[in-house]
Formats: C-alpha cells, structure tokens, sequence
C-alpha cells in the first residue's frame, strides 16, 4: 500500500508558520509528514513548575500553511493582509490583482 501526501502538504516546508483551526495555535513546523505536521508547543509542567516543548502532531485537515500567498501559493513578497482575523499572507501581484479589482467594483457601483 502506497502512502499518499494529503494535498494541502505539497507547500508546507520545515520553519514555515502554521495555524490549527481546532486548537486555534500558531507553531512553527519542525517536521513534514505525509498528512500531518510536527510542532511543538511552549507548555507549563506543573509537576516541574517549569516551561517544556513538547511536540504534536497536526493533521492536514486542521491546518492553514501561514508562510504563503492565501491566493496563490507564492513565498516571495508576503505582506500581511489587514481585515481578517488571522493573520493571513498576500503577494505583491495579488495585492495588486485584488485592489484594481476592488476600485472597478467601486467605480462601476458608484455611476
């Protein structure tokens, strides 16, 4: 039997910033699986009284991969699109695809 990568897996590279929708945590990546992501997490041991990491994993249908274009895909040129809540990433060609498309939209409204 054949493992097969879970498509939201094929952009995800070690070091990239991740969100769980069910947890709703940010992490960095520290290894890539087929389906899932390793990260690990800043937790109190209260039995140590002191900060651990401690690894989880994340499935694939819980996570956003943050360090790319929502739109697109791309790594290079990210900034950060304001209005939402998380802290989603945009390109520069993107960016400008979306506000030419917002000014026609307001300008075709307004006559």
């Amino acid at each position: 039997m054949k493992i097969r990568q879970h498509p939201r897996m094929k952009d995800i590279a070690l070091g990239d910033e991740v969100l769980c929708y069910r947890t709703n945590l940010y992490a960095l990546v520290e290894e890539v699986f087929p389906a899932a992501v390793c990260v690990k997490l800043m937790t109190f041991d209260r039995r140590r009284k002191r900060f651990v990491l401690s690894p989880q994993l994340w499935r694939a249908e819980e996570i956003e991969n943050l360090s790319v274009c929502r739109y697109c895909g791309s790594r290079d040129g990210l900034t950060m699109e304001n209005g939402t809540l998380v802290p989603q990433r945009i390109c520069f060609t993107c960016r400008s695809v979306l506000d030419h498309a917002t000014d026609f939209l307001t300008t075709t409204t307004d006559r």
